[in-house]
């Protein structure tokens, strides 16, 4: 049966709803005995029933929510006392403007692409990115450009200098090899703690996508690796409850992002699995509560796959054509754009 917009749209919707409630309660800003009513989400969230409902049960499934003798949901796998008190938009994380219009995050409907084209920049070349061409190319406000060059900065992907102008960062072996040395010092830390909270439940979905994927393989859609990358690197690290690590590795995001648009479309899948194995062996670790067995093979997973990146990173830049985008310059080593440069 084909999937209707609408489908897709809910499914979308329920995802970031989940993702949402999710951080709020690892981080504690949605307290154990927190009740949770599907009108006061649908407040704060501006969603209909219908992703809000697909959001609890998946929460409920995975433990992080459970039933009482009332209506709702409470946070936690039982409480002894329920705070009624409704939630609000701070306890989402959410800012209070944001109250109400999770579906008008209007720079999500571009991030993909403009994402796509600045992973590209990056192995190319060094580029200012001029943010009113590129809203004016996607035919958007400044206010979404400049939403998604904010996400595009926090990944890791570009910078803003002094005078407030955006500039691609060169993913460049040097810088390759920076990131993985950031990676190997806070990641097995980051994720031996996070076996400390995360749920059985959540691991088991975790390792069964896994399994799915060893089956499956090479037979994956382009972003299969990208999704399985995002569960162990992202979704099961956010459970770290020192968010401070979790921030510091946000900025090595770029790593994946390389993969997740050049993976199964300008280069091709390896042709044994790329690290479905290793990721199990971290998963199994962290499900036996082992910290110290969870850093070694995240230790040893990261030193494996730097080798990876390195070769990849090496043949796309070697693969180097030209960017012709509208909102982007290359730029000198003198720091010009090429057309000043020549002047």
């Amino acid at each position: 049966m084909l999937t209707t917009p609408t489908q897709l749209q809910t499914t979308r919707l329920a995802a970031k709803i989940k993702s949402l409630l999710r951080d709020a309660i690892v981080s504690g800003k949605l307290p154990k005995g927190q009740l949770l009513l599907e009108t006061h989400v649908a407040n704060l969230t501006g969603s209909s029933r219908g992703p809000i409902k697909q959001a609890f049960a998946e929460l409920h499934g995975e433990g992080m929510i459970s039933r009482f003798d009332g209506r709702g949901f409470v946070v936690g796998g039982s409480a002894d006392s329920v705070i009624r008190e409704p939630i609000t938009a701070r306890s989402l994380g959410l800012d209070d403007r944001e109250a109400g219009g999770l579906k008008e995050r209007a720079w999500e409907n571009v991030y993909d692409p403009v994402e796509s084209e600045l992973i590209r920049c990056a192995l190319y070349g060094h580029f200012r990115i001029n943010e009113h061409e590129l809203a004016s190319h996607y035919g958007v406000s400044r206010t979404v450009t400049h939403d998604v060059l904010m996400h595009a900065q926090v990944n890791g992907l570009i910078v803003k200098d002094e005078r407030s102008r955006w500039y691609s960062v060169s993913l460049d072996e040097n810088r390759v090899n920076y990131l993985y040395e950031l990676r190997e010092h806070l990641e097995p830390v980051a994720l031996s703690k996070a076996a400390e909270v995360i749920p059985t439940k959540e691991l088991e979905q975790v390792d069964g996508r896994l399994v799915d994927a060893l089956r499956r393989y090479p037979n994956l859609p382009a972003d299969g690796l990208d999704e399985l990358e995002l569960d162990l690197h992202v979704r099961c690290l956010s459970y770290c409850p020192n968010p401070e690590l979790v921030e510091a590795l946000k900025r090595t995001r770029c790593i994946m992002i390389f993969g997740k648009h050049l993976f199964g479309r300008e280069i091709a899948f390896p042709n044994e699995e790329p690290f479905f194995n290793e990721h199990r062996r971290i998963v199994d670790a962290m499900m036996r509560r082992d910290k110290a067995d969870v850093a070694q093979e995240a230790r040893a997973h990261l030193l494996k796959a730097r080798e990876k990146v390195l070769d990849r990173v090496r043949y796309s830049r070697s693969m180097k054509t030209t960017l012709d985008l509208p909102y982007i310059k290359e730029v000198g080593p003198e720091g010009l754009l090429r057309d000043e440069s020549r002047q």
